[in-house]
């Protein structure tokens, strides 16, 4: 297998059912890749999607990939991935949800209304870590094979509707948290808008077809493919074929290690 520096693309679109009523897209990611001296180089990557119900998920959304992110970012710069444990998450999310409080209290509102799921992945070369909360998913292939595997299955409430927040106070009994010695090498994260097009719900496993065709692109990309190829990626998600599918916000997140021969 010919192995490269992580290439990445990613994008956040409203769905044609926020559109209908002059919404936004309440779903927001971020991807970043870091040089790290303990680590070396590190893919970043949060996606958090925020509550149909609430009136700030929007803004609750991009600042739970901020403040993840920017968490995670320290950390990797004088600590090594796999000493991080799910305690120090939990300190993550709890600095996440202060930040939300005193957001709301300015804004005369609740954190309630700042309501949204996370998903974050944290890769070195040979180690990872992985935590969820909601629904949404995680789908990465290691070094072994280039078979896509989910980390964690969507995580849904009592009913098929429901899911759970990363800023409700109980957070860390839904808080679900891996940490592996594992050369992973291709990383798909996407919202709950794309988990019936993503997702195989009878065999419960991703649904290799929709990837075979998406990383091949991304696996070629040259530095100078960066604009043009998220912009296909916001493209392809506002498509009819997806719209067909889905009507929800939607985010997706491709990266990759692996490079087609002869791409530098």
């Amino acid at each position: 297998m010919n192995l490269g520096p992580w290439r990445y693309v990613s994008a956040s679109v409203i769905g044609s059912s926020h559109q209908r009523v002059g919404g936004v897209c309440q779903d927001s990611n971020v991807c970043t890749v870091l040089p790290s001296a303990l680590n070396g180089e590190v893919l970043i990557s949060v996606v958090a999607d925020g509550a149909g119900s609430a009136s700030q998920s929007a803004a609750g959304s991009a600042m739970a990939c901020r403040f993840i992110s920017d968490a995670a970012a320290r950390f990797v710069s004088c600590a090594r991935i796999n000493d991080l444990v799910q305690a120090t998450v939990e300190e993550w999310i709890q600095g996440f949800q202060k930040a939300v409080a005193e957001q709301a209290c300015a804004d005369g509102s609740t954190s309630r209304e700042y309501a949204c799921t996370l998903l974050t992945s944290i890769v070195g070369p040979d180690a990872a870590v992985f935590f969820q909360i909601g629904d949404g998913s995680i789908v990465v292939a290691d070094s072994e094979e280039l078979n896509h595997c989910h980390v964690f299955w969507p995580e849904r409430g009592e009913y098929e509707n429901m899911t759970f927040f990363a800023t409700e106070t109980g957070f860390a009994a839904n808080l679900k948290f891996e940490n592996v010695c594992r050369n992973i090498v291709e990383l798909a994260m996407f919202s709950d808008g794309l988990q019936r097009l993503a997702l195989d719900f009878v065999k419960t496993m991703p649904y290799e077809p929709f990837f075979r065709g998406l990383f091949p692109s991304v696996r070629a990309m040259t530095t100078d493919d960066d604009g043009k190829l998220n912009q296909s990626l916001v493209d392809f998600l506002d498509s009819p074929r997806v719209n067909e599918r889905t009507d929800d916000d939607k985010t997706l997140i491709l990266a990759t290690r692996v490079q087609e021969v002869g791409v530098q």
